[in-house]
């Protein structure tokens, strides 16, 4: 198959958060498979900050005229550049504006980012429609579009009178990493005037009404097939609390909704050979690398040093989100009851949170080690030394950290919710099977019952080693994710050859 995928942000030449991780990794899995995949994002200014990457771009469309509307009288004068990856099959193309992207030192964050990501999604479209992608022979089978910033892209090219003739055979799919966020605008406290129901045609780029448009909502009325990263997130966006605000379109939607998860880079992501843990290891030769990642994880976060004592770890954001109230609810019960347990966590965020943790170190110096801000080399170290991840979320749609956490034997203890419902299976001393712990209720005390179920086989040095190996075993690969999408889009494609 030929798919094109369309994001904001696409690693490693821009990378902001996990938009940009899957669209790297995916595409590359997606190649290893047989696929033409192709990649058509912005060229930012940013790409050219670090003097070691020198991108070769090639110029492949020059002074490329990007109408405001359907006239092409205003114009936007874009280039299209490529770069071909001499590791993969996968070729990126860029779209080249001075003022809206390489004269921008971020990616997001502008008041006239819908002028921005409108642009980038005609700029596609007028792209395909004047060159067929520079290359006759060349036409994608299957469009990918990603999040809010190409919901623009799949509404001009269902029901826009320039684009709707050459593309009505060309299925449109996509991806929702984030369901809260869904344009430039809040669209939860819009005043009724301002409510966007998804029918009207798209204002124009510059009409002041088009950042009221609300491109995530398109973006799920009108493309072919969508998705979103965990089979079981996709089912809980039919709840209010999940669905921010678009429960009804959903709903609407639901036949043509699915989940799949994302995946984990086993090679770049891999214990047996990442330099940054004190020792390597692998699924049959862990216990004593363990015990000594541990140990020197330990003396990081300013800890007793100890291998039999348990390492409870949390590493993320500082927001309400990720559960860290249950946290600091459960911590001085858990740390008092059993003076054996540490806890180190890792992550900025809240300043609430932040003094919270800061004054209950100072009870706990000896059990409570942390480092209040982000930290990029820190992450393996936990998963490698410490014993259990909690990630107790109130949601989760992917849960990349759980699978990081599972790759490096560091056991999750998990609220199910989300991709941490699909990946955490509960461990059964008496089969053997499992690669976690969870609870099920926003509940800080269910929370609780977890960990000391976890600290209860803990005990039993010989089944929490078949527990971490059972983690370490688990297969969360881009190659399976990429098996899944594989299946995806041949059902959407012919299912669109067949009307």
């Amino acid at each position: 198959m030929k798919i094109l995928f369309v994001a904001a942000e696409v690693a490693p030449f821009v990378s902001v958060g996990g938009l940009s991780q899957v669209t790297y990794f995916l595409p590359r899995a997606l190649a290893e498979k047989g696929h033409d995949v192709r990649i058509f994002t912005a060229k930012y200014g940013k790409m050219d900050e670090d003097p070691k990457k020198k991108w070769n771009l090639k110029m492949e469309a020059e002074h490329l005229r990007v109408p405001f509307d359907s006239d092409i009288k205003e114009s936007f004068i874009c280039n299209v550049k490529s770069y071909q990856d001499r590791k993969s099959s996968v070729k990126t193309y860029f779209l080249e504006n001075r003022e809206y992207y390489e004269l921008r030192a971020n990616v997001y964050g502008y008041k006239d980012d819908h002028v921005r990501f409108a642009l980038l999604s005609k700029g596609v479209l007028e792209w395909l429609l004047e060159s067929r992608g520079m290359d006759k022979s060349w036409w994608p089978d299957a469009i990918h579009a990603h999040d809010w910033h190409t919901g623009y892209l799949i509404d001009l090219a269902k029901r826009n009178k320039r684009y709707k003739s050459t593309f009505e055979k060309t299925p449109f799919l996509f991806t929702v990493h984030n369901f809260h966020l869904q344009g430039n605008y809040d669209f939860r406290f819009c005043p009724k005037e301002n409510f966007d129901d998804g029918s009207s045609q798209l204002k124009s780029i510059h009409d002041p009404k088009q950042q009221t448009q609300n491109p995530l909502k398109r973006g799920i009325l009108y493309a072919d097939a969508v998705n979103t990263v965990s089979p079981t997130h996709a089912v809980e966006v039919l709840r209010p609390e999940y669905s921010r605000g678009l429960g009804d379109v959903i709903r609407l939607a639901r036949g043509k909704i699915t989940g799949i998860l994302n995946g984990l880079d086993y090679g770049d992501f891999s214990p047996s050979k990442d330099k940054k843990i004190r020792k390597r290891f692998d699924e049959h030769n862990f216990i004593d690398a363990r015990h000594e990642n541990k140990k020197d994880l330990q003396k990081l976060f300013g800890l007793p040093q100890g291998s039999k004592r348990p390492v409870l770890a949390f590493s993320g954001r500082l927001v309400e989100q990720k559960g860290i109230d249950f946290i600091l609810d459960v911590l001085p019960h858990l740390l008092l009851e059993r003076p054996d347990v540490q806890v180190v966590i890792l992550g900025s965020g809240d300043d609430r949170y932040r003094l919270e943790l800061s004054v209950l170190q100072k009870k706990f110096p000896d059990q409570i080690g942390l480092h209040l801000r982000s930290d990029f080399k820190l992450p393996r170290k936990i998963f490698a030394g410490a014993d259990i991840m909690l990630i107790p979320s109130h949601f989760e749609p992917g849960g990349i950290i759980a699978l990081e956490a599972l790759r490096f034997g560091c056991v999750p203890i998990v609220r199910r919710t989300g991709g941490l419902n699909d990946v955490i299976e509960d461990f059964d001393p008496g089969s053997k099977a499992g690669n976690g712990f969870s609870f099920i209720n926003r509940d800080p005390w269910a929370l609780y019952g977890a960990i000391i179920e976890a600290l209860t086989i803990y005990k039993n040095n010989r089944m929490w080693n078949v527990v971490v190996r059972n983690c370490m075993m688990s297969d969360f690969s881009w190659e399976y994710s990429a098996g899944e999408y594989d299946k995806w889009y041949k059902n959407i494609i012919e299912r669109k050859k067949n009307g």
